[in-house]
Parts: C-alpha cells; structure tokens; sequence
C-alpha cells in the first residue's frame, strides 16, 4: 500500500484533539474496512500500535502545543519515514 501524505492540518487536529492520549495512525479506508491507507486521529486505547505514526506528546514535545506553521512543516519531514514505514509494514 502506498504511504498517504500527512497534512499541516493532520498535526493540528492531533494538538486539537481532547481524547486520552490521542495518536495520528493509519486506516486502511474511511471505515478501516480496506481501502487506500489514510490518516487519522483517534485515541491510542483504540488503536493498533503498528499503525500508529505519533502520539500527542511527542508532537508537543518535540514543536510544541501552539506551532507555527514553519515549525509543522520542519516536524513533518521529519515524520515522513515513519509514514512510510508504518505504510510498508502494513502491506
């Protein structure tokens, strides 16, 4: 499967987001049923650990709660091995 490509606005809706420990992970289709992979946000309780990206507070910790947009876009270079990592291990 081919690795989807995180957003400025995957980051902040991560920030965002009030859930218990929340992580950015991929989902295989809006359902996660099948379909080409895509990111989401939801809380790591839910989710499998081999599909998840990052969580909330290594996104903090690493840029901060309120970054800028020049700040997202460095974290997000930074993010797009693991994406294709993750993307790998899943096909």
């Amino acid at each position: 499967m081919s690795a989807p490509t995180v957003t400025r606005a995957d980051i902040q809706q991560l920030l965002a987001s009030t859930g218990e420990d929340p992580v950015l992970y991929l989902k295989a289709g809006p359902d996660n049923e099948g379909g080409p992979l895509e990111v989401d946000v939801w809380v790591s309780a839910y989710v499998s650990h081999a599909r998840v990206l990052v969580h909330r507070h290594e996104v903090v910790d690493a840029i901060g709660d309120a970054p800028d947009d020049d700040d997202v876009d460095e974290y997000l270079s930074e993010l797009e091995q693991t994406v294709e990592d993750v993307a790998a291990a899943l096909a």
